[in-house]
């Protein structure tokens, strides 16, 4: 291949990596997949005004308040959940309604929303916490933006921020050197997951996992040999593929029901 060729195809290539997309229906993504401008999309809420909605969910992150997910949280209807993988994911929201603030807030998806009006439907639908409703509300006016029950909402795709804070895994209670699954946890920037690799050891090499369900991921023992540790743990998100490796994160003398924080984050 000649030099200007090489050096055309270079260019490129630098250019395909910082260029932002426009998508069919006026969708604009940024070169790392966010979302650039403000779509539509519906919503409801439930649980406390001021809570959570409900510990946890379907994504398996238990307590949220006081940690640095917190209470501003939605449940996403099937093409936000996407069977799990969608679970981390951060949206900024906003409403136009007279009660309605003109800032964006920003949610974390951790649970699934299987139905009613909006959340069985095939189009992105939420279902927010009560702090994530009143959140939105003008000073003041929280109740009266709760009272309207059924919204329509802008929304848009945003990176997680975890001021902080590194990834985390919390093992699961039943897990042994035979079987071992584990919750991921705090994922910055696109917060899903595509796919998780193990390796055993010191000198193992990289097995996918397993997901289980929500943010859980598996380590299925084929050959009844006790698993080596510590654990080393790579992440590929389902957003832009980036990857981020959690070395040595499990150790030796780990502890069923423990989390484990790592040394590393995703910021983008």
């Amino acid at each position: 291949m000649g030099g200007f060729q090489l050096g055309l195809l270079l260019l490129c290539c630098v250019v395909g990596v910082s260029q932002a997309w426009d998508l069919p229906g006026g969708v604009k993504l940024s070169a790392e997949g966010y979302n650039e401008n403000w779509l539509g999309g519906h919503a409801t809420w439930y649980g406390d005004p001021y809570g959570e909605g409900s510990s946890g969910g379907a994504c398996g992150y238990t307590q949220l308040t006081g940690t640095p997910i917190g209470s501003k949280i939605a449940a996403g209807n099937a093409p936000i959940f996407q069977e799990g993988k969608g679970c981390g994911q951060c949206y900024e929201v906003k409403c136009n309604y007279p009660s309605c603030s003109p800032q964006g807030t920003r949610i974390v998806i951790t649970d699934l929303c299987p139905g009613g009006q909006y959340c069985s439907t095939d189009q992105p639908a939420f279902d927010f916490s009560g702090a994530a409703i009143t959140a939105m509300a003008l000073p003041g006016r929280d109740g009266e933006l709760r009272n309207i029950g059924l919204y329509d909402i802008q929304y848009k795709r945003v990176p997680c921020e975890y001021p902080n804070q590194n990834i985390a895994f919390k093992v699961d209670a039943g897990s042994s050197k035979y079987w071992f699954s584990f919750t991921v946890k705090y994922l910055g920037g696109p917060g899903d997951i595509n796919t998780v690799e193990v390796k055993c050891g010191k000198n193992g090499y990289f097995q996918y996992a397993q997901h289980s369900w929500g943010a859980n991921w598996m380590l299925i023992n084929y050959s009844g040999v006790p698993f080596q540790f510590p654990l080393t743990i790579k992440i590929t998100t389902k957003l832009n593929d980036h990857t981020v490796v959690a070395e040595d994160v499990i150790p030796d003398w780990f502890g069923p029901g423990v989390q484990y924080e790592s040394n590393v984050q995703i910021r983008y």
